[in-house]
């Protein structure tokens, strides 16, 4: 699946993608300010000051772009969506007891629920029926 990640740096560009290099370890740009790094490809655009990787590109191409963002006050876009740090956060799987209560949740609401459900349409009007006749 091909990912577009860019990251817009309004100031010190340059040395943004010094450091970006450094950090993802990418060889320098050709003539054309681009990069080929095989499974993704690598843009620099000065005019419009952005980082940006299209492709299949690794975690440490990821992680190097957010450090860039940190240091420099960039803008990262992922798929041209500003990236929230709060949306994406990591969810811990759930240990084994976290399972089985919720395993347990999901099988006895329903009955709990047809339980209170009968006893409110049958039960009590049996007792009000029996008690007044």
């Amino acid at each position: 699946m091909s990912q577009v990640v860019s990251i817009r740096v309004p100031k010190h560009f340059r040395d943004a993608c010094a450091e970006f290099r450094n950090e993802a370890n990418i060889e320098n740009p050709n003539s054309e300010d681009f990069s080929d790094c095989h499974d993704f490809v690598v843009f620099y655009d000065e005019s419009t000051q952005e980082i940006r990787c299209e492709g299949n590109f690794p975690d440490p191409v990821f992680s190097a772009l957010v450090k860039v963002r940190d240091r420099f006050s960039g803008k990262l876009f992922y798929e041209d969506e500003e990236w929230n740090d709060r949306e994406y956060e990591v969810v811990d799987e759930a240990g084994s007891l976290e399972k089985v209560w919720l395993i347990l949740a999901i099988v006895f609401f329903p009955v709990t629920l047809v339980y209170f459900l009968l006893r409110a349409v049958i039960w009590i009007p049996f007792k009000v029926w029996k008690a007044t006749r």
